[in-house]
């Protein structure tokens, strides 16, 4: 059950330190071609402090192991999230290099749901889950100022996603600031960090986490997040548990 615990911080974690962003509420996307990465960023962390809703895509190229045996590989997920403490994911690992399986969590509150690696039925997770996803969304003590950590941000060349046009805007931080949000899956000391910003909305429409390629790992990893369904309607509910 170790493993759910780290899949699920691990997760959560990468969707809210960009996701759970605090802000004013009266700063707008900018219109002209005349912006700033560091504005661009403080955009972003208003329009998504006024987000309740999304849905994720993660995609996973390269290796991101999540037991320390490094038996089980991470391939990607996908889920829903609602303010303050609705969490549903979908997670595809693979197992000893070879059979692919999923896993899915659900949060709500302080309750934490999971299904099991070997059945697939629902069961509560175990007490040493311990973990509460509403201190993510904390504006003074959560995990939203971390956006703001990014250093030498970078504004780079228009780019289209999910037929949208964006800015994307690429910076670096240290493995310490993002270690507790990973349960330390991602290498390296310095991590690239790239956020790609709906020029119309200041939505973060993608990012992306990408190891450095000169660190010791054989196969770096780059994770890459689509989010969609800003504001939508989310239903996340408890599972039915098996009897």
């Amino acid at each position: 059950m170790k493993l759910h615990l780290r899949l699920g911080l691990m997760m959560i974690g990468m969707v809210v330190v960009f996701v759970g962003c605090g802000g004013d509420d009266d700063s707008s996307p900018s219109t002209t071609q005349s912006v700033d990465a560091v504005t661009l960023l403080t955009q972003a962390s208003d329009s998504l402090a006024a987000t309740n809703t999304l849905r994720f895509n993660l995609e996973i190229e390269g290796d991101t192991w999540v037991d320390d045996a490094g038996t089980i590989r991470l391939l990607a997920a996908r889920g829903d999230l609602a303010r303050p403490d609705r969490v549903d994911v979908e997670f595809q690992v693979e197992l000893l290099g070879a059979q692919n399986v999923s896993i899915r969590m659900i949060t709500i509150d302080e309750e934490a749901w999971t299904t099991n690696l070997l059945s697939g039925a629902w069961e509560p997770s175990p007490e040493e889950f311990g973990y509460n996803p509403t201190v993510l969304f904390d504006d003074q003590d959560g995990l939203g100022p971390v956006a703001g950590r990014l250093e030498n941000p970078d504004l780079l060349d228009v780019e289209t996603i999910g037929g949208r046009e964006t800015w994307p805007v690429q910076g670096t931080v240290d493995n310490d600031t993002i270690s507790s949000l990973t349960s330390g899956t991602v290498d390296g000391d310095i991590i690239t960090v790239t956020l790609w910003i709906d020029q119309d909305t200041s939505n973060v429409l993608q990012l992306q986490v990408a190891e450095p390629e000169d660190n010791e790992k054989e196969n770096p990893a780059t994770w890459t997040m689509r989010l969609t369904g800003h504001n939508q309607d989310v239903t996340i509910e408890r599972p039915d548990l098996a009897d």
